[in-house]
């Protein structure tokens, strides 16, 4: 199984460009384009989503990302208290002021996983890669 582990804050994601390190570790793993997109798209959603609705103090995150075993599994750990948001059934209204990052997540993840860590909050998403 390889691995990519990268430690973010709000300064980082201002200066570097996170699609493309996320976009070059999954070419060197060999995941098609589709997969790509959905977990670049996931990814971006569940760091803007502790950004913006996490408290202040979630100013830091460490993502990593394993590939191995045809699967993609992203784990998203940060030090904002967990919250307990149910992803919509369907994919909420254009004008609905949140809920599509989670509807996305659970639409194209195999599987989404959230709870409470020592630190924090992790966020575990995964794909197969097949």
């Amino acid at each position: 199984m390889n691995s990519l582990q990268i430690n973010l804050n709000s300064a980082i994601l201002a200066k570097h460009s996170l699609c493309l390190e996320i976009d070059q570790f999954m070419l060197q793993n060999q995941i098609s384009s589709s997969q790509r997109f959905k977990i670049i798209t996931c990814v971006l959603e569940a760091v803007a989503n502790v950004i913006n609705h996490g408290n202040n103090s979630a100013k830091e995150m460490v993502l990593i990302l394993h590939s191995g075993d045809n699967k993609v599994v992203i784990d998203l750990l940060d030090n904002s208290k967990l919250h307990d948001s149910q992803a919509p059934q369907q994919c909420p209204n254009i004008v609905t002021e949140s809920g599509r990052g989670l509807w996305i997540m659970h639409s194209w993840m195999d599987n989404v996983r959230v709870q409470e860590s020592v630190a924090g909050t992790h966020l575990q998403l995964s794909l197969s890669t097949q």
